[in-house]
């Protein structure tokens, strides 16, 4: 956390200094926060209820060091008022006086009690963390499944961002190769997507804060239930969660990401909190901070493009599956382990799930359909062709509009097929030729052969109708107009069929 520190003369001696720096603080209106022989720390008054900094004055090798630190884990800081508050505190020491002997002696007197105060604070620090430890098997357990679920994100989401995935800009034709949640796919066969999609990711914001909320909650939970707890209820939380967005979603989705897990162990969290497993004196600061997570993002999560039925469906199942652990963790700290729980919870998340898919499977037909859609979407330059095609239709429009403006007489039309319509095609005639060598579906590349046979008629149409603005509408070049018209809209029907 960002700090300032600036070292200034020691006042005749070190308890002298200290009995100084009380005054100092005492005329800045900063609340004392302790004291020990060498030290005295306050906080100036904060913005809101939570402290924003603390100053210490402290001893150090002759001198005296004012130091001012941030405590809400900024990265910088930009106003530069640590600086500030140390130089206040500074030159409140250096105007602050001792009046008299009585002032003297009652500022020893506070600074003895305030010693005396932080000596209790620190024993009493000493035992709450030495309970937190005990309920929560600190000492004796490690974190190794929590890093390895976050090594397992971010592994898969290095290949998939060298696979094309993208790093902020996610590809979700990739996503769904790889094995996201996609309705349709998922309810057509697909049952292992509810799990494979929980291990990846819409762009690196969305793996970090999630790696980030899962690592913070794994250092209570792993220790706390214990590896194989710990692992049943993340997978069963994510694949619930991952069910509940697929039913409350009318529409297609393609979701992905470990939140909804993430979700889960929160509300595993939350559910555990609400019993005396865990000690009183930590409870009410853990849930204040666990409520403040859940409201906030589920509040963040009601913007588009946020799966918030997955957050609330991680949550919900979570909190349930966290009751059902109680009585588990219970026997156990009484030697009497009741591990049939666990299965259970592993049986009614499969049979949920199972349910859920026979009810609502799609045809075959629908699973053809997206199978092709992503097969499409593999192709390296689709992108591109896709991009041909939007100008293809561009200059279709534009030459319709020209061919249809009765405003037009005989001479600007045809300056205008000279000038715009023909040379438009023939751009378009050499840009189709090059897709030739794109990496394209064989039914793009049939798409493109017949676009450019078409092309060539409209060349020809235009042909024509230069010579009727110029001859006037002869027979024989009504005819070979309407002929050339009839062929390609021949032509344009075998890419671009007529709905009935």
């Amino acid at each position: 956390m960002p700090r300032y520190q600036q070292s200034f003369s020691i006042y005749k001696d070190i308890e002298t200094s200290l009995l100084v720096a009380y005054q100092a603080f005492t005329d800045l209106g900063w609340t004392l926060e302790y004291a020990g022989d060498t030290s005295i720390a306050a906080s100036p008054p904060a913005v809101f209820k939570t402290k924003d900094f603390l100053v210490v004055c402290r001893e150090a090798n002759g001198v005296l060091i004012a130091e001012s630190e941030m405590l809400n884990n900024e990265g910088f800081d930009l106003l530069k008022k640590n600086k500030k508050n140390t130089n206040k505190f500074i030159e409140a020491f250096s105007t602050a006086q001792l009046t008299s002997a009585h002032v003297l002696a009652r500022h020893k007197e506070a600074l003895d009690t305030l010693r005396q105060y932080t000596q209790q604070r620190a024993e009493q620090e000493i035992k709450d963390a030495e309970e937190v430890n005990a309920a929560f098997n600190l000492h004796n357990s490690n974190l190794y499944l929590t890093y390895s679920i976050i090594g397992i994100n971010v592994l898969l989401f290095a290949l998939m961002a060298f696979n094309g995935a993208g790093l902020f800009e996610p590809d979700g034709w990739v996503h769904i190769r790889w094995g996201s949640n996609y309705t349709p796919l998922t309810l057509s066969g697909d049952w292992w997507r509810l799990i494979s999609s929980i291990f990846i990711h819409f762009g690196i914001i969305h793996l970090l804060m999630n790696m980030y909320c899962l690592y913070t909650i794994g250092v209570y939970l792993e220790p706390f239930l214990g590896k194989q707890r710990f692992l049943t209820a993340y997978l069963c939380t994510g694949v619930l969660a991952d069910i509940v967005s697929l039913w409350w979603h009318t529409e297609d989705i393609n979701g992905a990401g470990a939140s909804g897990a993430v979700f889960g162990m929160y509300g595993v969290f939350l559910a555990l909190l609400t019993t005396k497993l865990v000690p009183a004196s930590i409870r009410k600061s853990l849930l204040q901070s666990i409520g403040i997570f859940i409201v906030y993002n589920l509040v963040y999560g009601m913007k588009s493009g946020v799966d918030n039925a997955a957050h609330a469906g991680g949550l919900i199942s979570g909190f349930i599956i966290g009751y059902a652990f109680v009585p588990i963790i219970h026997r156990e700290k009484n030697g009497q382990p009741l591990k049939w729980i666990t299965f259970a919870i592993v049986a009614l998340t499969v049979g949920i799930t199972a349910f859920y898919l026979l009810q609502h499977s799609v045809s075959q037909k629908e699973r053809e359909q997206a199978v092709a859609s992503v097969k499409e979407a593999s192709y390296r330059d689709n992108e591109k062709f896709y991009t041909v095609l939007q100008q293809f239709d561009d200059h279709s429009a534009m030459v319709y509009k020209i061919l249809t403006d009765s405003a037009l007489t005989n001479l600007t039309l045809t300056q205008k097929i000279d000038q715009e319509a023909l040379p438009g095609w023939q751009k378009l005639e050499l840009m189709f030729k090059e897709t030739n060598a794109y990496d394209i579906s064989p039914g793009a590349h049939e798409k493109a052969a017949v676009l450019s046979e078409y092309i060539v008629l409209r060349k020809k149409e235009l042909e024509i109708i230069k010579q009727i603005a110029v001859q006037g509408e002869l027979p024989e070049l009504i005819e070979q107009l309407n002929d050339n018209r009839t062929a390609s809209s021949a032509l344009f029907e075998k890419v671009v069929p007529t709905k009935e």
